[in-house]
């Protein structure tokens, strides 16, 4: 069954699929020539739906500016709980209907807390092209690093606030990581550098939630993406807080 939201754009769509819901946004001046597809996994104790409404998701992907199709897929919702994705492509192939996007579309995951299982066993399929894990780096630094490493074309934005004996560690055997302290200020609306670094690293202050629900750091890690942006977005608009 689908269920599409009134108005041209942006769009919205959410399906229903054997694995639980799936929501697809597009931005409004949406350019399918040049458009990448970025999933977002959400942590546990929500779920996909609950995470989309409560957490803001399309006015945060908005507020990035990036010329995206954003899905946002159901992902474990405790410890014990299965991984219904359990990779890239079986989800592409799933909502492919609906994926305005080139072939050769870069395909980016970004996941937040429990969501690290997820990423994980999404490692080894070809079409990821860059991991940004929001306070989702619960070890398996071997598994993490030997991905990064194993191609420079691969790129690892992580953020650590909980996280930190993980993220610390693994970041201090990546010489070329590009570290910030904090968050920056929303009015600045990025992260000065970040398009062009391989591995970025930021140790937040904001509060393992606030990762997700602040409307501050999900924006900014999203423009440090190597995405075009839509034709109505300016690079130096400011974060405006949820």
């Amino acid at each position: 069954m689908l269920m599409t939201e009134a108005g041209a754009s942006p769009q919205h769509t959410r399906l229903r699929t054997q694995n639980g819901a799936v929501h697809i946004w597009k931005p409004a001046a949406y350019d399918p020539s040049t458009a990448g597809i970025v999933i977002y996994v959400h942590g546990y104790y929500v779920d996909v739906d609950d995470a989309w409404h409560d957490h803001q998701l399309a006015k945060q992907f908005a507020e990035s500016g990036l010329n995206a199709l954003f899905v946002a897929c159901e992902a474990p919702r405790g410890p014990t709980h299965r991984i219904p994705w359990p990779s890239v492509s079986s989800l592409l192939v799933a909502v492919a209907g609906k994926l305005d996007a080139p072939p050769d579309a870069k395909v980016i995951a970004i996941g937040h807390s429990g969501a690290h299982r997820t990423l994980l066993s999404w490692l080894d399929d070809d079409r990821l092209d860059t991991v940004a894990l929001l306070d989702a780096h619960y070890g398996e630094l071997p598994r993490v690093r030997s991905w990064l490493v194993a191609s420079a074309e691969r790129r690892l934005i992580d953020v650590g606030d909980l996280t930190r004996p993980w993220t610390d560690q693994l970041h201090s055997s990546l010489p070329e990581t590009l570290v910030f302290e904090e968050f920056p200020s929303p009015d600045s609306g990025r992260l000065p550098g970040a398009r062009g670094a391989q591995i970025v690293y930021v140790r937040s202050r904001l509060g393992h939630m606030s990762l997700v629900t602040g409307g501050v750091a999900l924006p900014m890690v999203l423009r440090a993406l190597r995405l075009p942006m839509v034709t109505d977005a300016s690079r130096t608009n400011p974060i405006r807080p949820l």
